[in-house]
């Protein structure tokens, strides 16, 4: 039997972190490798930038914590300094907050995403109660696509809900810039370009997502035939059922779809309208994660 982990709750501390500006292109930055690993947990910081003002309001999901990071990405360049936010976190339900958030239209002044390209600052829109915040712990599996598209799961953490979790568990995010599809007809033929590790809720071994594949409608505006290919590494299942395929027929971009036994989040990214990318977040209820499919 999976053991559930108790999580724990703490009133954070409230102390502004200033997010880092500016875009960087590029090609996919890959999260085999580790830079901006804070192991002396000392916290990093961004100098401030007067052409982003950071709101008070979210003061509470800027916590002044600290940080290790596994992996390295570009720094996000915003669309009219409107940024796209898909958050799954792969908790307990009892815990989980109703945290996954899907978001075509944020304001970028409402994330904070560090130097090395780690977001610990997550929010939905400029309301205060929209936002989430990494209270100390590891941001891994940290990669982008040039600077269109980020992903990253806080792990071995706590947050500002007062959530702790452990490496198997944790809150999966893709932050991107919002692209706004042109054309009225027609299909593209989606597949997987980076994702994140599958994690269980239970905090037992998730797996890893093998290949994803979709079709974009364009008439429609949905991601349709949605694939997931799953290769267990839990060792009770890995034997008997070590791959197994996650669909979904039908899902709307930017926003969200539930069927009995899967959550489909999705955000449209990237600044090609013909060649567009989609964010993806999935969920079963116990296992999730997130991945980045490019269109063409």
């Amino acid at each position: 039997m999976r053991k559930q982990f108790l999580l724990a709750s703490l009133v954070s501390s409230t102390v502004l972190l200033a997010a880092c500006g500016g875009s960087n292109g590029g090609n996919i930055n890959g999260g085999t490798s580790t830079s901006n690993d804070n192991a002396a947990e000392t916290p990093t910081t961004a100098p401030p930038n007067s052409s982003t003002p950071q709101p008070s309001i979210h003061a509470a999901c800027r916590p002044d914590g600290s940080f290790t990071y596994s992996g390295s990405a570009s720094q996000v360049a915003a669309n009219n300094g409107q940024l796209a936010v898909v958050v799954v976190p792969t908790l307990p339900n009892a815990y989980a907050k109703n945290r996954n958030m899907t978001a075509a239209d944020v304001p970028a002044s409402s994330l904070v995403q560090q130097p090395g390209g780690a977001f610990t600052t997550l929010a939905s829109s400029a309301a205060e109660t929209d936002c989430l915040g990494l209270e100390h712990g590891a941001v891994t599996e940290i990669q982008s696509v040039g600077s269109d598209v980020t992903i990253g799961r806080w792990n071995k953490a706590m947050d500002t809900d007062g959530n702790t979790y452990n490496d198997q568990q944790g809150v999966h995010y893709a932050v991107g810039r919002p692209l706004a599809l042109s054309a009225t007809s027609g299909t593209l033929a989606c597949t997987q370009l980076i994702a994140d590790r599958v994690a269980s809720e239970f905090g037992s071994p998730g797996g890893t997502l093998e290949t994803s594949s979709a079709t974009l409608n364009l008439a429609t505006r949905t991601l349709n035939n949605l694939s997931l290919l799953i290769n267990s590494t839990d060792p009770q299942y890995a034997q008997t059922n070590p791959q197994y395929t996650l669909t979904h027929a039908e899902a709307p971009l930017n926003g969200v779809s539930k069927t009995e036994r899967l959550w489909v989040q999705s955000v449209v990214v990237g600044r090609d309208a013909t060649q567009p990318m989609v964010a993806v977040g999935y969920s079963t209820g116990s296992l999730g994660g997130v991945v980045v499919l490019s269109c063409r």
